[in-house]
């Protein structure tokens, strides 16, 4: 009997040590806010994994690129831009985000032991070298949705994960986008050019959640539904780990419509001392026929070669048209030696074709770009009745 006893113990302590060693892993989504770099200004999304008995704690960041890429700038130009997913020590993780005056939010998520582990495990086999390589796509596959996904897949066996909080008061990708980065307005400008027709689309709810603080706003009012009906909120508890910096606003009068205002601006001057004068100047047009096709080029350029969502049906390329400057040497031919100027009707049709398809709701257009639109039209009619408005001696 004293032996069975013996054996009984040793095999309850040997169960009581295997019990105590067994980790209790803790995990949390980790949202940092902007940063002044590109790739940095919408924030970002991060998974933190504690063990809690162990004490090792460490971060699954999906957004790990390298500039080193043979053809990283080509390759991110036509959208075959590759992100990686990486692990590293939360103590290296939060310096990076806290030198650049970042804040991080933890929302630590109410997990059983069974979901944190599969959670675990999917996260350790997403980072192994044949996996960690990801397509990266700013809408739909970046450093948040993929994290979120994770998440989902991990709780797949236990429910529907459901959002009962309000929603991000957007109507569409273009303006989810925008409001971010509004202090960066040749960045909003740029980015507005280059994106079509498909982000002025109202998307879901979730499809909205590729933005960080949109996920975070999401997660903090999401519940798990079992299929027996019972619930329980999916984040336990928030946390400030790092506080954001009180940025200083700097005024800047360098901007997209400061720029556009006075290009068309400079446009009507020139033309009334072109009146007064007698005289035409095609160096203007060499200039605004300039500005008009050579960013043309690259829209068509991008609807027909880059991979990148939502570039592909950009109604801008009628007012910012390649065909400008197929048609640019011949206007100014025809200035320089007083020929009929009726070829700049055409400049007219690619006017009128963008007004209307902003006039019919085809596509949200960046407000500088009607002031081009407004010098690019004066220009042509200027050209077409020039002489009219001499021989009226107006001027």
């Amino acid at each position: 009997m004293n032996i069975i006893r013996r054996f009984l113990l040793f095999c309850f302590l040997c169960l009581s040590l295997v019990s105590g060693a067994r980790a209790e892993m803790q995990i949390s989504v980790l949202t940092c806010s902007p940063g002044d770099e590109v790739y940095a200004l919408y924030g970002h999304t991060a998974l933190r994994c504690r063990d809690v008995s162990t004490g090792r704690d460490e971060v699954f960041n999906y957004g790990l690129f390298d500039f080193d890429t043979p053809n990283f700038t080509w390759r991110f130009v036509i959208g075959e831009t590759d992100y990686m997913v990486g692990h590293v020590y939360y103590r290296d993780f939060v310096p990076e985000y806290e030198l650049r005056g970042s804040g991080i939010v933890e929302q630590v998520l109410n997990l059983t032991e069974e979901e944190a582990e599969a959670l675990y495990g999917l996260l350790l086999e997403n980072v192994k070298p044949e996996n960690r390589v990801y397509r990266y796509r700013y809408i739909d596959n970046n450093c948040t949705t993929k994290a979120r996904d994770k998440i989902l897949e991990a709780l797949s066996g236990s429910g529907a994960v459901v959002y009962k909080g309000s929603p991000a008061k957007l109507t569409t990708y273009r303006d989810a986008m925008n409001i971010p980065i509004e202090t960066s307005p040749w960045y909003v400008f740029g980015m507005n050019l280059l994106l079509g027709a498909d982000v002025d689309e109202e998307p879901s709810r979730e499809a909205m959640q590729f933005l960080p603080e949109n996920f975070m706003n999401d997660l903090a009012g999401a519940y798990i539904v079992a299929p027996d009906g019972t619930e329980r909120k999916l984040v336990s508890q928030t946390n400030i780990l790092l506080k954001e910096k009180e940025k200083t606003a700097e005024s800047n009068n360098f901007t997209p419509f400061n720029v556009s205002l006075l290009l068309l601006l400079g446009t009507f001057i020139t033309m009334l001392c072109e009146l007064r004068k007698r005289k035409t100047y095609w160096g203007v047009d060499l200039v605004l026929m300039s500005l008009q096709g050579l960013p043309g080029l690259l829209l068509l350029f991008m609807a027909l070669f880059s991979q990148h969502p939502a570039v592909d049906c950009n109604w801008l390329v009628l007012l910012l048209n390649p065909l400008a400057l197929v048609l640019m040497p011949m206007m100014v031919s025809r200035i320089r030696k007083h020929k009929s100027m009726k070829i700049a009707w055409v400049q007219v049709a690619f006017v009128a074709l963008f007004l209307l398809t902003a006039m019919f709701g085809f596509q949200v257009y960046p407000t500088p770009i009607y002031f081009c639109a407004m010098a690019l039209l004066a220009r042509a009619l200027f050209h077409l009745y020039k002489d009219k408005i001499c021989e009226l001696n107006i001027v």
